[in-house]
């Protein structure tokens, strides 16, 4: 998986990221940042390549705000449900 980032201003971060197939992992990001009260805005579309990559956007409430930060937060606790997913699992076909 490659990213970049595309732009970012305060409160505001614009990635590109490359991968196979990245649409469900990028959901799933995004609604657990929605989660978050200080986010205003986040999204995703696929870009010019349409199979290959998504571009990613996140926009804070406040401009004061880190996006960044927002989006690290947001990975770990997606983090978290995947580790007791994985435990639950595992506890049921073992």
């Amino acid at each position: 998986m490659d990213v970049k980032i595309l732009k970012k201003d305060p409160g505001y971060i614009k990635l590109s990221i490359k991968q196979t197939d990245p649409h469900t992992l990028f959901n799933l990001l995004r609604e657990e940042l929605l989660k978050d009260q200080d986010v205003d805005f986040a999204g995703y579309w696929r870009d010019e390549s349409f199979y290959e990559s998504v571009v990613f956007q996140v926009k804070m409430k406040k401009k004061t705000a880190d996006p960044s930060d927002a989006i690290n937060k947001a990975l770990g606790r997606l983090e978290e449900e995947v580790k007791d997913f994985i435990k639950l699992c595992k506890a049921k076909i073992e």
